[in-house]
């Protein structure tokens, strides 16, 4: 993860800010003596139509325009946040390359990443992280992490930080973002085993697999909240936002063998949504398996966090189909959310797991 803080600038004190599809979630942080943290400020509020498109800046004019009306709404005293870059175009993947000095691995990338890119290495900023300095089974060669996004990706998200009147500290990858919010979620002995956190998204999930604190696999599938929601709309044949409140409002999966009673509303919509979340199940399991054959482990825990993530017993649920622990997130472990302008503890705890890319991104600074 270190590698990374050092892809578009240096280490400072600033906010997170996370584009959703849904909602936009711009966060600040402190750091308390006891080094724990505290959640100062949160600002909320949804993306103007047509500004962003399956989770890519479309217009970054409009939409840092939007996010600066916010800012001096909610009368946010900030300069300087870190932007996310995710998303299907966003690719991070191991691969086995000849043993090089960290000096040498990032010109070497170059020259090999166009075997593995969706798009042209010329256009995209390219980075290594070497996962094992040396095979077992091949001392010449060593496993690099891959990490590429389009030049035109980041560059839209500084805008829009550029557009917003704030300055953009840094862009970061969701997966390393999620990993900094990890690293102070669980116990250390925790951290040191195999965990997978699904990022449960409006237009994506991903599915990020940690080995001993460190990335091992990263996957995006576009199962995730929206298509929860097309479901429904098109079963009741009302309107997406229509959907969408409905879901809300009934948002409980039922788990087999659990005798509570449901009611019949409730019952219906499971059943609507239930193929979807097999399909999500189905992807995790690949994604999994992937990870045994590439890696000869196997996950011992799942976490899950983001919007979709608020669905009432989706980690029994994911748990029982997968016969693996799993939870949601509490990203508030270390966090004193005691004291947030506009927020009582209660709404903060219901949003929780939505804020978890732009908590990782404000910790940046921190960890």
């Amino acid at each position: 993860m270190d590698f990374f803080r050092q892809f578009f600038a240096k280490k400072c004190a600033v906010g997170g800010l996370d584009l959703g599809t849904k909602n936009l979630k711009l966060v600040q942080l402190n750091q308390k003596k006891d080094k724990t943290y505290e959640l100062i400020s949160l600002l909320l509020g949804e993306p103007p139509n047509e500004t962003l498109k399956d989770g890519l800046v479309a217009d970054p004019r409009a939409l840092g325009d939007h996010i600066k009306q916010l800012i001096h709404s909610f009368k946010l005293n900030i300069e300087k946040v870190v932007g996310v870059a995710s998303g299907q175009l966003v690719v991070l993947r191991p691969i086995h390359m000849a043993k090089l000095g960290p000096k040498e691995l990032n010109n070497a990338l170059k020259f090999q990443a166009g075997d593995y890119l969706p798009y042209n290495p010329e256009d995209a900023m390219i980075r290594g992280m070497i996962l094992k300095p040396e095979l077992e089974d091949d001392p010449t060669q060593m496993e690099v992490l891959l990490v590429a996004a389009p030049n035109e990706l980041v560059k839209n998200t500084q805008d829009v930080i550029k557009f917003s009147g704030l300055s953009p500290a840094a862009v970061d990858m969701e997966p390393f973002a999620l990993l900094s919010l990890l690293s102070i979620s669980v116990e250390p002995e925790v951290l040191a085993k195999t965990i997978s956190l699904v990022h449960i998204g409006a237009s994506y999930t991903s599915i990020n697999i940690y080995d001993n604190g460190n990335l091992r696999q990263s996957r995006i599938i576009k199962i995730a909240g929206n298509r929860f929601t097309e479901v429904i709309s098109q079963a009741y044949n009302i309107s997406f936002e229509e959907a969408e409140k409905m879901k809300e409002e009934k948002d409980i999966i039922r788990v087999e063998n659990d005798a509570t009673p449901v009611e019949p509303a409730t019952m219906r919509m499971f059943n609507i949504i239930t193929p979807v979340l097999s399909q999500l199940v189905k992807e995790i399991r690949r994604s999994f398996d992937y990870y045994e054959r590439q890696f000869n482990g196997s996950v011992d825990t799942i976490l899950l966090s983001g919007g979709s993530a608020k669905f009432r017993n989706i980690d029994s649920y994911i748990s029982n189909e997968l016969g693996i622990k799993c939870s949601v997130i509490n990203p508030f472990r270390k966090i004193d959310i005691s004291k947030v302008p506009g927020y009582d503890k209660e709404t903060l705890e219901e949003l929780a797991p939505s804020l978890t890319v732009a908590l990782g991104l404000a910790l940046r600074s921190f960890v």
